[in-house]
């Protein structure tokens, strides 16, 4: 096996209810935290730092910074049902609306939690 053939694909999760389990009518394809995308967006968080010198950090930064790096991992989604966004049943798959979706600290958890699971990156 070449092993510079590894490289992570992309998954799909569909979002749950935190309190059932029930399905949402949300599912949202994930690309690796390690995909160059992320990475891309993980370097300018930390050059952005690093310019900014010592005791910087707040947790607000921090925070906001992990928001980032979750919203560079979601590649698309797809709303079915009742599924909505606000008022939109079909929003686009953008910075603004993916920080919408990941305000809500239920469902960034799922989507962290994916996104910890890298095995599930390099199944076929």
């Amino acid at each position: 096996m070449d092993l510079l053939s590894l490289n992570p694909n992309t998954i799909t999760i569909d979002l749950k209810h935190p309190a059932t389990g029930a399905p949402l009518g949300v599912s949202v394809e994930l690309q690796s935290l390690e995909s160059d995308a992320v990475k891309a967006v993980e370097r300018a968080l930390k050059n952005k730092a690093l310019r900014g010198g010592r005791n910087t950090v707040t947790a607000e930064k921090i925070e906001d910074n992990t928001i980032a790096l979750l919203s560079a991992a979601i590649v698309s989604w797809t709303f079915s049902g009742d599924a909505m966004l606000g008022d939109d049943k079909k929003p686009a798959c953008n910075d603004a609306n993916k920080r919408k979706l990941l305000s809500v600290p239920a469902i960034a958890k799922q989507i962290d939690n994916a996104l910890g699971d890298e095995a599930a990156f390099f199944g076929s």
